[in-house]
């Protein structure tokens, strides 16, 4: 299934998504910075679930979890972090992409690229190279800036959309969706049932139900086809992630876990 604008743009009503914790406006971390999945990590080791947005802070800019070597590296990592990830309780997105980290760690690589590609419009931007890429084969810088460029016209400068697509490279590398250093190749991720069960709550965010939430681009970003998705959903729904009915075509998802965050979105 060929994407969509639709796909890539995250259209619905804005100020929803925003305040669920999508990013709309134009901009992203990627001009300067990767998905940071090491800096995310150590972070989210460091400090403990439902802490505050301060604590957080405190982690990045006073204790150094990060491991940066200045006191303005730090400033600029904590900055790009909040911009990928949110970093606060009171943003739902983030909220629930804490849980299901906590709840199976083995996930926290998709379930954290999952989230930065909801709140990085420039690295959605780079979608079409990868997911248009069958598994096995090159994918090129020039694809990548390509795609950029189309998502973009005109937008940014020849220096700019460069710069974009190598961290973009370098994220699609740490989501384990390209493997190579100086030569990128397509390969398959392999997700689980958290991840699955965040892909479907986001679309069901987005507005999409029954069968829609199958095809989702967050499903499609784990590399599942519907069928595929129904048994990881099924896996999730005995781990009390979400509940699925699914007879024939007929499907019906909920997530009763997180009813708290999804006021609004029924």
């Amino acid at each position: 299934m060929p994407l969509t604008k639709s796909d890539l743009l995250l259209s619905g009503t804005v100020e929803r998504l925003e305040f669920f914790g999508f990013k709309l406006s134009p901009g992203g971390a990627h001009i300067s910075r990767t998905m940071m999945l090491q800096e995310v990590t150590l972070l989210l080791s460091a400090v403990p679930p439902k802490s505050s947005a301060q604590e957080y802070r405190k982690a990045v800019l006073d204790e150094n979890v990060t491991r940066k070597a200045t006191v303005t590296t730090r400033a600029k990592t904590f900055r790009h972090l909040r911009e990928l990830y949110g970093l606060s309780e009171t943003i739902p997105l983030f909220a629930i992409y804490r849980e299901l980290v906590t709840f199976d760690p083995s996930s926290a690589t998709l379930l954290s690229f999952l989230v930065a590609w909801t709140r990085d419009p420039l690295l959605r931007g780079t979608t079409p190279a990868i997911l248009g890429a069958t598994f096995g084969s090159d994918v090129s810088g020039e694809q990548i800036q390509r795609a950029l460029q189309e998502s973009f016209p005109h937008q940014y400068s020849a220096l700019n959309i460069g710069k974009v697509s190598r961290n973009a490279a370098s994220s699609w590398t740490q989501s384990g969706h390209l493997t190579g250093r100086a030569k990128k190749m397509r390969q398959r991720v392999q997700p689980g049932p958290a991840a699955v069960a965040l892909s479907l709550l986001l679309g069901h965010v987005k507005g999409l139900r029954g069968e829609q939430l199958l095809s989702s681009i967050w499903c499609r970003l784990l590399d599942l086809n519907t069928t595929e998705v129904r048994s990881l959903a099924a896996q999730a729904h005995r781990e009390d992630l979400l509940t699925m009915r699914a007879v024939g075509s007929v499907v019906e998802v909920d997530f009763p876990r997180f009813n708290q965050f999804l006021e609004g979105f029924r």
